[in-house]
């Protein structure tokens, strides 16, 4: 199963083996911030779901973690 992040149905980055490296991806990016309770969370809109993985998918930069349409 490969995971990603996703603003409601918009694939952000690109397919990762596991949920914590969409995390640490998310994390790189900015994305995630102190919840109310204090532990780190993603902002509402956007969260990590399970998705096929895209043998075409490359980022344009190829360092990066987001994919651009």
């Amino acid at each position: 199963m490969s995971y990603a992040l996703f603003e409601e149905d918009e694939k952000l980055t690109r397919s990762f083996p596991t949920q914590q490296e969409v995390w640490k991806a998310a994390e790189r990016a900015g994305l995630i911030a102190p919840g109310p309770d204090g532990k780190m969370a993603l902002d509402d809109h956007f969260e990590i779901k399970p998705c096929k993985p895209d043998p075409d998918e490359v980022p344009i930069d190829p360092d990066s973690d987001f994919i651009f349409t």
